[in-house]
C-alpha cells in the first residue's frame, strides 16, 4: 500500500460509482469482515465519500478499519425501556454505533425517548451525520456525540487530548427521504483529512493544526508526527464544546479513561426523541421544521455571499450530482491503494456485489434487520434487489412449462419418455432427477446464496449425505447440544465406519479452537441456535477458525431453526447449509424432507453422487408441497417469532419457571451474536421448571399446544425433549451436556399470542396452587437490574453476618 505521500501532489481520477463500491467492498473483505459487516461499513463511508466528506474510503487504506485481535461480539450490558449501554468489546466503531442508533430509534418509537451509549470500541464511527439521517428518516429527532482518537489540543495547549469529537443532529422534514442533518466537528480539521492530504502530497489550510512544538503548520506530516489539530474556533468555546462531547460520549457511557490513545477505546452517545412526546403529530412537527428552514433560506444574503445554505445542503447537492453522474472523483493515490488491497480479496460470487445494507432503523420493536444477504431498502427492479418476501414467491424456474401455469405443475412420475433409443432427455428416472424437485432445489440455492441445492427425503438423509465426504479414519467435530437424530448418527452409525467423532462446547470459542488445532477435522457440523437449549453459536468466528486450522475442512450448518428467511450460513463462512423442509419451509406438519445448499462445484458433485447412488431424494409430491409452503414462509415465521417472543416474556416472569432459553431475550448469553448473524430470533424456545412433574403437567394439560416432536408448524407444539426428540441420547450423556429431564420445548404457531399465553398461564397457575397453595403473581417484571440489586444486597448481608461471626469468636 502506497500512502506515504512522498513525491509531487497527485491528481484526482474519475471512478465509476459501482466500480468504486465493488473495489472498496473487496478491500474491506481483505481485512476480515463478513459480507454483511462490510456492507454496513461501506455504506457509512460512501455516505461521506459521496458528500465530499473526508471520513470516506480513506479509512480503508489507512488502517481506519483495522480489526482488533481481542475483539469479541458487542454486548448490551444495561437495558431499560428508554436507555441502554453497549460494550463494544473492541469491535469496529461503525458497527457498534449502527446498532446503538437502531436501539435508540426503537426505544424512541415505543417509549418516546431512546438514549443509548457505547464504550470500548477500537475505531472511530465515521461520518456521524449518516446515523442521524437514518434515524430522522424514521420520523424521530436524533442527536449523536462521538469521542474519537486523541489528535486535538485544548485551547492554549500543544498536547493532543481531545478527539475531533463530532456532533450531529437529524430532523425529519416533510420530504421523508431527505431529512435536515447537521454534521459538525469540534475540531478545525479532520484526522482523515490529514491522512488524505499526506497521501496526496498536499498541504492543509493555514491555522487548523500545529506541530509538536505548538507552531502553526500546513504540513500534514508534521501534525501526524507529534503535533495536534486545533479546535474549530481556535479558542475557549471550541474547547468547551469538545469537553461537552468528552463528558456525554465518555463519562456518561463508561468511556472516560485515563489514556484513550493507549487503550484505543472510545465512546458514543445517541439520543432519539419522538416529536409526539410534545403533543405534535409527525406532519405538524415536520411542517414546523420546514417553516424554520424556509425562513433561514429567505434571509437576504450579504453582497459577496450568493445563497444562504442550510446545514448539510452543500453536501446534499454534491451527493445528488455524484449520483446523477454515476461516477465520482477519487484521489489517484488513494484509488491505487484501494485497488491494490482489493486485488488480494478472495473470489466472490455475484450475490456479494456491493449494495447498501437494508435499513435496520425501520425494524419493529420485536424485529431485527433483514441481513445476511437481504437487499437494500432502496431497491431497484432487478431480481437481485428483491426483498425476501418477493424472492420466496418468485423463484427462477429452471423448467420449461409449455402452459405457463401460475402454480407449478407436479410431475408425479417415476420415469420419462426419451426422444429416441440412443439419446437421453433432461430427465429419465425420478431418483436421478425430476422437474418438480429441480424447481425446489434451484429455489433453495437462490435463497441461501449457494451454487447448488438438493432435496432429500428427510433432514437426516441430507445430513447423512454430507457425512459421506468423510472417509474412514477422518474426524468430524460437532457440538454437544445437537438434535437427537444427529447425535444418533454421529454416536451410533458413523463409528461403525471407523469415523472419529469429537464433541465440543461450541459456545466456548477457546475449546473450539483447541479442538480444531488438535484434530485434523474433515467435517465441522454446527447448529445455531441449538436444539433444544437454544444456544447461539458464533458461526462466522468458528468458520474462520476452522479454515485457519485446516482450509480443507468442510463446514456444515443445520439451519432448520432459522431457515434462509432469518439466517444464511453460507454468508457466514459455511460450505453447506441444511434446512429441514419438514419445519418452516413446508410449514404444515404434512411433509418430511430436508434441503441442502452447497458452495463449489466439486462438493456439489459429490453430494449429488451420493443422493443419486443411495436413492435418498425427496419425492415429487413432497417437493411440490414444499414449493407451495415456501411462498408463505416469511409471513408464517414472522408471526411465529412474534408469538415466541411474547411467550418467552411471559415465561420469564412466571414463578414456576427457573430459566427461559430464547435468543430474543436480552438476558440470553449470546443475544448479541444472534442479532449480528441473523435477522430474527425464530419461534423455538425452551424453559426449565426444576420439577419434572410440573413440566409434564404443562405439556399434558395445555389445550392449544400439541404434544409432539418437530417444530415449525402453523400449530403450536410442545414437548419434553429428553423423553421425545432427544431420548436417543443416553441419559448420562444428556446429564453431561446439561440437558435435564424437566426441560420443556415450545414451537410457537400462528395462533393469537394472547390465547397461547392464557392457555399456559391457566395450567401453570393451577399446578402452582395445587403444590404450594399460592397464586402466581407475574405482574411485576424481574429485570436484570432488580436481580443484580438483590444479589448485591444478599452479598452485603452475607459479609455483615460473617463479620459478626468473626467478632463473636
Amino acid at each position: 500500500m502506497n500512502s506515504s505521500g512522498s513525491g509531487s501532489p497527485s491528481s484526482d481520477v474519475l471512478v465509476d460509482m459501482q466500480e468504486l463500491r465493488d473495489t472498496a467492498l473487496d478491500a474491506i473483505r481483505t481485512i476480515g469482515y463478513s459480507a454483511n459487516d462490510a456492507a454496513v461499513l461501506l455504506d457509512v463511508m460512501m455516505y461521506a465519500q459521496m458528500r465530499g466528506n473526508n471520513q470516506g474510503i480513506i479509512k480503508i487504506t489507512t488502517n481506519g478499519l483495522a480489526r482488533n485481535e481481542d475483539a469479541t461480539p458487542m454486548r448490551v450490558e444495561h437495558d431499560t425501556a428508554t436507555c441502554a449501554r453497549i460494550n463494544g468489546n473492541r469491535e469496529v466503531g461503525m458497527a457498534v454505533l449502527y446498532r446503538a442508533t437502531e436501539m435508540a430509534v426503537q426505544k424512541a418509537k415505543s417509549a418516546g425517548v431512546g438514549i443509548v451509549g457505547t464504550h470500548n470500541t477500537s475505531t472511530s464511527t465515521g461520518a456521524l451525520g449518516y446515523y442521524c439521517r437514518q434515524a430522522a428518516k424514521q420520523g424521530v429527532i436524533c442527536l449523536a456525540f462521538a469521542q474519537s482518537p486523541e489528535f486535538v489540543a485544548p485551547y492554549g495547549s500543544k498536547e493532543a487530548l481531545f478527539g475531533t469529537n463530532p456532533i450531529a443532529a437529524g430532523f425529519p422534514t416533510s420530504d421523508t427521504s431527505s431529512p435536515l442533518v447537521m454534521d459538525l466537528a469540534t475540531s478545525a480539521y479532520a484526522l482523515f483529512g490529514l491522512l488524505e492530504a499526506k497521501t496526496a502530497g498536499r498541504k492543509i489550510p493555514e491555522g487548523v493544526a500545529q506541530d509538536a512544538a505548538g507552531r502553526v503548520t500546513t504540513d500534514p506530516s508534521e501534525v501526524l508526527d507529534g503535533g495536534a489539530i486545533r479546535v474549530f474556533d481556535g479558542g475557549h468555546k471550541g474547547s468547551s464544546l469538545a469537553l461537552l462531547v468528552e463528558l456525554l460520549g465518555g463519562a456518561l457511557t463508561n468511556a472516560a479513561i485515563e489514556d484513550k490513545k493507549a487503550k484505543k477505546s472510545w465512546g458514543n452517545l445517541v439520543v432519539c426523541i419522538d416529536p409526539k412526546q410534545l403533543g405534535w403529530t409527525a406532519d405538524e412537527f415536520q411542517r414546523r421544521v420546514d417553516t424554520v428552514c424556509r425562513r433561514v433560506k429567505k434571509c437576504e444574503p450579504l453582497p459577496d455571499h450568493g445563497e444562504i445554505l442550510l446545514p448539510g445542503e452543500r453536501g446534499d447537492r454534491v451527493e445528488d450530482a455524484n449520483e446523477r453522474a454515476g461516477s465520482i472523483k477519487v484521489e489517484a493515490n488513494l484509488w491505487k491503494d484501494l485497488q491494490d488491497m482489493a486485488a488480494k480479496a478472495p473470489p466472490r460470487d455475484s450475490a456479494d456485489s456491493a449494495t447498501a445494507p437494508s435499513s435496520i432503523f425501520a425494524a419493529s420493536s420485536g424485529g431485527m434487520p433483514e441481513s445476511n444477504g437481504a437487499p437494500s431498502t432502496s431497491r431497484g427492479t432487478g431480481k437481485d434487489s428483491w426483498g425476501m418476501d418477493t424472492r420466496l414467491v418468485h423463484p427462477t424456474d429452471p423448467c420449461d412449462d409449455p402452459y405457463a401455469a401460475v402454480a407449478p405443475p407436479l410431475y408425479q412420475t417415476a420415469t420419462f419418455k426419451q426422444p429416441d433409443a440412443v439419446s437421453m432427455g433432461p430427465y429419465d428416472y425420478t431418483r436421478s432427477g425430476n422437474p418438480t424437485r429441480a424447481q425446489l432445489e434451484h429455489h433453495i440455492a437462490e435463497l441461501e446464496g449457494g451454487d447448488r441445492g438438493f432435496a432429500f427425503a428427510s433432514g437426516m438423509a441430507a445430513l447423512t449425505a454430507v457425512t459421506r465426504i468423510v472417509r474412514s479414519g477422518e474426524t468430524i467435530l460437532a457440538g454437544d447440544d445437537i438434535y437427537g437424530g444427529t447425535s444418533r448418527l454421529l454416536g451410533s452409525v458413523l463409528p461403525k465406519q471407523d469415523i472419529n467423532v469429537v464433541h465440543v462446547v461450541m459456545s466456548d470459542l477457546d475449546a473450539v479452537e483447541s479442538a480444531l488445532n488438535k484434530n485434523k477435522v474433515k467435517l465441522l457440523m454446527l447448529e445455531s441456535p441449538t436444539n433444544p437449549r437454544m444456544q447461539v453459536i458464533d458461526l462466522q468466528r468458528i468458520s474462520a477458525m476452522a479454515k485457519k486450522a485446516n482450509p480443507d475442512t468442510v463446514i456444515c450448518v443445520d439451519n432448520s431453526i432459522m431457515a434462509p428467511v432469518y439466517q444464511r450460513p453460507l454468508d457466514l463462512g459455511a460450505d453447506v447449509s441444511m434446512t429441514s423442509a419438514t419445519k418452516f419451509i413446508a410449514g404444515h406438519s404434512d411433509v418430511t424432507a430436508g434441503l441442502l445448499t452447497t458452495k463449489g462445484k466439486e462438493l456439489g458433485d459429490e453430494i449429488y453422487f451420493h443422493q443419486n447412488s443411495e436413492g435418498t431424494a425427496a419425492s415429487p409430491f413432497d417437493c411440490w408441497l414444499s414449493i407451495r409452503g415456501i411462498k408463505t414462509m416469511k409471513l408464517r415465521m414472522d408471526k411465529q417469532s412474534d408469538n415466541a417472543m411474547k411467550i418467552a416474556r411471559f415465561l420469564e416472569k412466571h414463578p414456576l419457571v427457573s430459566r427461559v432459553h430464547y435468543p430474543g431475550l436480552e438476558t440470553h448469553a449470546n443475544h448479541d451474536v444472534q442479532r449480528r448473524q441473523a435477522s430474527g430470533y425464530g419461534s423455538l424456545l425452551s424453559f426449565n421448571t426444576h420439577d419434572v412433574n410440573a413440566s409434564r403437567a404443562i405439556c399434558e394439560k395445555s389445550k392449544l399446544f400439541k404434544i409432539t416432536v418437530s417444530f415449525g408448524s402453523v400449530s403450536s407444539l410442545i414437548s419434553m425433549p429428553c423423553f421425545m426428540s432427544h431420548a436417543s441420547i443416553p441419559a448420562e450423556v444428556r446429564a453431561e451436556r446439561g440437558l435435564t429431564d424437566d426441560l420443556v420445548r415450545i414451537s410457537a404457531g400462528i395462533e393469537d399470542a394472547e390465547d397461547l399465553i392464557a392457555d399456559l398461564k391457566e395450567v401453570m397457575d393451577e399446578y402452582l396452587m395445587e403444590t404450594t397453595g399460592k397464586r402466581a403473581d407475574v405482574s411485576a417484571s424481574r429485570t436484570v437490574e432488580e436481580l443484580e440489586s438483590r444479589e448485591t444486597w444478599l452479598l452485603e448481608r452475607i459479609r455483615e453476618l460473617e463479620s459478626k461471626v468473626k467478632t463473636s469468636k
